[in-house]
């Protein structure tokens, strides 16, 4: 059925597959602007789609510690136990698996493809111990969008 043509059936409900149209279409899955308070018009909430949600999501997800959040005492990824730890190997795979444990069970709408975690020495960017994360993600909307997320971690 073209989509300029209407379809006006009497003395019963339609069936869904003519009102609703074609369902081939993805639902684009919307989520609040971070931080609250930088809508455009002046209001408290805003509302973003795509790379920016996922950005959004990925940095609460890293700088929030488990416990952290009243209705949500799982969420989150406790990376600030090893910023005074040895970096040694053994570390850095805890830090991934602790990340990815998490981004599984919090983040839809993207899937991790090179997961990084660099020190950044005893001068980072709050003069102490630091981290950084880099996340490689794809949307699961578009395979082709490949996108960065960096967070520091002090």
């Amino acid at each position: 059925m073209a989509a300029n043509q209407t379809v006006t059936v009497y003395g019963r409900k339609s069936p869904t597959y003519i009102t609703d149209g074609p369902t081939s279409k993805k639902k684009e899955v919307c989520g609040l602007n971070f931080p609250l308070g930088s809508s455009p018009d002046g209001g408290i909430f805003s509302r973003t789609t795509g790379v920016n949600m996922i950005k959004d999501a990925v940095h609460q997800l890293l700088l929030t510690e488990r416990g952290e959040r009243i209705m949500l005492p799982n969420f989150g990824c406790n990376l600030r136990k090893y910023l005074f730890q040895p970096l040694t190997e053994t570390t850095l795979e805890s830090i991934k698996r602790e990340i990815l444990y998490s981004f599984e069970k919090y983040i839809r709408g993207a899937d991790v493809a090179k997961l990084s975690v660099f020190p950044m020495g005893p001068l980072g960017p709050s003069g102490g111990n630091s981290l950084k994360v880099v996340l490689s993600l794809v949307l699961d909307t578009d395979d082709l969008n490949i996108f960065d997320v960096e967070v520091n971690i002090s």
